[in-house]
């Protein structure tokens, strides 16, 4: 019996310690702590950071410069020379002009002096000055530009400028159309029924209008005749083009002569005069040729004058095109045919070199302006008349297909926005 309840015990004993132990669990305990978030700084369209600073704007008053507005701002003598010394190599200094403006940075909550100053010399461009501790950081950036691509189009009844104003566009448009059919149309002389449509591009700074970019295609009809020129550029060539790809501009010579000719005295608006013995400007090139020497036109054109003129001795002026006129001065004599109104063409012979007038010698002064403004015939990027190579075509080609496409897009979209405009009033009316 003893022996039976032993027996027992021991078993029980090996059963429970044969049985798997519980294992205590760890709870971890989270920690729900708040973390701070730090806003980005927020920067202005110059990209200054502005949290915590206060921003005045001013403009530029009459006869204020760089100095005295930093003087009125509280900088020492020694600060605005050190300003002003490391700005000149960056900017002219003395361009601050009375309109122009200018923002100013200083901290928010205290009566610190400016730590920023932000100068705009004209809508696009503009200078930071940032002084840190003992040293100021200058540097000029641009505001970005965006475009839109337009098309305006016009009848014209009276003139070019008032066709271009009457459809509210910047009238720069319109000189941009007199340059590119300078060649092609009499713009003294346009009459009713004149029309243009050009494709052209808008540029905006911050959604404001900024002005017009470049023309991309245009065609001007003329007394029933079409014109039209594309914008083309890739490598060395550009310009505007016909369809067919040859070049709406033509060229005018360098000079009036068939050969060189020795330069005595350059162009130079503050040259000292040899028989006045006083400063004048000297609006031309004169050429020391030998008397007697042939005078060519350098480009086709009207004779708008072919006389004699004073100091300037015998005179042949003659309208090229709206933009391009040249004057040819201290001729001895004209060539036949050559009187007020005649047409000439290019490498004709106009004139003979001569001594007349205020002159210390035989040579021909010539003249050429722009725009009714002289400027430098030997300096100045004259047109070419050179048609887009054979090597380029395929590729003009596919621009100006796809200018006429977007051409026609645009025109279209137009049309159906005036249509679905006047279709509203009509119904508003009824």
């Amino acid at each position: 019996m003893q022996r039976s309840f032993l027996t027992a015990i021991i078993v029980v004993f090996i059963f429970s310690a044969c049985e798997p132990q519980k294992k205590a669990v760890a709870v971890k305990k989270v920690s729900l702590e708040k973390k701070e978030v730090i806003a980005p700084p927020t920067f202005d369209k110059f990209g200054i950071p502005i949290d915590s600073l206060r921003i005045t704007k001013y403009k530029v008053k009459p006869n204020e410069s760089l100095y005295l507005i930093l003087d009125r701002f509280g900088f020492s003598a020694r600060e605005i020379y050190t300003t002003i010394h490391e700005a000149k190599p960056l900017i002219d200094v003395r361009g601050f002009k009375p309109g122009q403006k200018y923002r100013t940075y200083a901290p928010a909550d205290s009566g610190a002096s400016i730590s920023h100053l932000v100068w705009q010399p004209n809508p696009l461009s503009y200078v930071v000055f940032n002084w840190k501790a003992d040293s100021v950081q200058i540097y000029k950036a641009s505001q970005p530009l965006t475009s839109e691509t337009v098309v305006a189009s016009a009848e014209i009844s009276s003139s070019l400028y008032n066709a271009v104003s009457g459809e509210g566009v910047s009238p720069l448009l319109g000189y941009k159309l007199a340059d590119i059919f300078a060649w092609q149309v009499d713009f003294f002389s346009l009459r009713e029924g004149d029309a243009f449509n050009a494709l052209y591009e808008k540029r905006y700074i911050d959604e404001e209008f900024y002005g017009i970019g470049k023309v991309l295609a245009a065609e001007f009809l003329h007394r029933g005749e079409m014109h039209k020129a594309y914008y083309f550029s890739e490598g060395e060539v550009e310009g505007y083009f016909t369809a067919a790809g040859e070049s709406v501009e033509k060229a005018l010579l360098k000079a009036p002569f068939k050969f060189d000719q020795r330069i005595s005295s350059a162009f130079n608006p503050n040259r000292f005069h040899p028989i006045l013995n006083v400063r004048r400007p000297h609006y031309g090139t004169d050429y020391a040729a030998p008397f007697g020497t042939p005078v060519l036109s350098v480009g086709d054109g009207v004779v708008t004058q072919a006389g004699y003129d004073g100091g300037s001795g015998n005179v042949v002026r003659i309208r090229h095109n709206s933009v391009y006129e040249t004057a040819y001065m201290h001729l001895s004599d004209f060539a036949d045919g050559i009187y007020e109104g005649a047409t000439v063409e290019q490498g004709q012979v106009i004139a003979y070199v001569g001594n007349t007038g205020l002159s210390t010698g035989p040579h021909l002064h010539y003249s050429l302006y722009k725009n009714d403004h002289p400027v430098n015939s030997l300096a100045i990027e004259l047109p070419s008349s050179d048609a887009v190579p054979d090597s380029l075509m395929e590729e003009f080609t596919r621009v100006r297909n796809s200018l006429n496409k977007k051409w026609e897009m645009i025109a279209a979209k137009n049309n159906k926005s005036e249509t679905d405009e006047n279709l509203a009033i009509t119904q508003a009316r009824n």
